[in-house]
């Protein structure tokens, strides 16, 4: 039980810490809110930067509320005057802002008025668009080019004489990897998703190729014929631990990690024609899940893993078709004469991006995920191919 004296003590502690809270507060500082554009959900992890009217720069981050605060004793901060601030946060478009920072010096501010002395400014940033990467051979060879989910804004990343082909995001959208034989044979490499931090991750005479991420950014499934024969690979992202995990004397390639690393879609050509396979991502239980007379390839999983769309030519020519991930309900989704090939599902998994020569030569278009609303992305001489969104 507490006496008179720890009693005494006790309060003034709490005296203290009040006043200096109310200290705090009173020198002057910003504070709001960061959140998204388009639902209104608080942003985590935000960034947000001033500069003030003093030339002084300072950053902090967002809590899981989407809340932000600059909270220096020896305030105001930042000063009052114009200030340019920043908003930034992975997967959405920075913002930069100015605006006029006056704060109101009220002597009889309370705890219960914190509007009277803070400087409140608060922000919504909107989600980048979507983008697909893909290769192109319009420079003379294969490079890899990204461009807005509608088609605008086709921006090549890579330049150089060889051919880049087979792009892929990684989880988070900011690297992508992609083979490429500038060194003489196809290796895998990976890079920033603006063109920069080009990294090699595989170097074997043999070749290297048709990289896919695992779900957690952690590793990368490629196919190698490095045993002579075309098998299915699982390295660290790095390059490092480079393991096989499928062994047979026929082909196997094109992996595709389903989005709860469970498991990996694969082609393989062991029962005399090329049919779709999942496995555990140890390489075990490979299970064929297509079993048809024509040839079946590319598969990519839909965003909640029911799903899995693939090319084949069982009908007479190149089509995308789609099946549950066990196999069952195999259903044409193009329905085109044309060739119609390697599917690549949006985000949400409401459209499919896929190549077509459609119109004379390959392109690149995308429909909904039950194959209406065909449309064509680019329109070039030369061939656009291997979308991956």
């Amino acid at each position: 039980m507490l006496n008179g004296r720890n009693r005494l003590h006790y309060r003034l502690v709490i005296l203290i810490v009040l006043g200096a809270a109310v200290a705090l507060l009173l020198s002057g500082c910003m504070w709001g809110f960061v959140t998204d554009a388009d639902t209104g959900n608080p942003i985590g992890g935000a960034t947000v930067t001033y500069t003030d009217s003093n030339g002084i720069t300072v950053s902090t981050t967002t809590d899981a509320n989407g809340l932000y605060s600059f909270n220096q004793a020896t305030g105001p901060y930042p000063a009052t005057g114009m200030a340019s601030i920043e908003i930034s946060a992975t997967d959405y478009e920075t913002r930069t802002r100015t605006r006029s920072i006056a704060y109101d010096d009220n002597s009889n501010a309370t705890l219960a008025d914190l509007s009277s002395f803070w400087e409140i400014q608060s922000f919504t940033l909107a989600a980048e668009p979507e983008q697909i990467v893909f290769s192109s051979y319009r420079d003379g060879n294969y490079e890899i080019y990204v461009m807005d989910a509608d088609g605008d804004n086709q921006t090549r990343l890579t330049s150089n004489s060889a051919n880049d082909d087979f792009p892929a995001w990684s989880p988070d959208r900011s690297q992508i990897a992609f083979h490429s034989n500038r060194d003489g044979d196809f290796e895998v490499f990976v890079m920033d998703a603006d063109g920069g931090g080009l990294t090699q991750l595989t170097s074997d005479p043999a070749g290297d190729g048709q990289a896919t991420w695992s779900p957690d950014g952690s590793k990368i499934a490629f196919a190698s014929d490095r045993d002579g024969d075309f098998e299915i690979f699982v390295m660290n992202a790095d390059g490092t631990g480079q393991t096989q995990i499928t062994t047979n004397g026929d082909y196997d390639a094109f992996p595709a990690w389903s989005p709860d690393g469970s498991k990996i879609a694969f082609v393989s050509g062991r029962d005399g024609n090329f049919e779709v396979y999942t496995m555990n991502a140890s390489g075990s239980g490979q299970t064929n899940l297509t079993s048809s007379a024509g040839e079946d390839s590319v598969p990519s999983w839909s965003p909640d893993g029911s799903l899995i769309a693939f090319t084949t030519n069982r009908d007479g020519n190149a089509e995308i078709y789609v099946m549950d991930d066990s196999g069952g309900g195999q259903t044409d989704i193009t329905n085109d004469p044309a060739l119609d090939r390697h599917p690549s599902w949006s985000p949400d998994g409401s459209q499919i991006a896929f190549h077509s020569n459609r119109d004379g030569n390959y392109e690149i278009y995308v429909m909904d995920d039950n194959g209406t609303d065909q449309t064509r992305l680019t329109s070039n001489s030369a061939n656009d191919i291997a979308p991956d969104w």
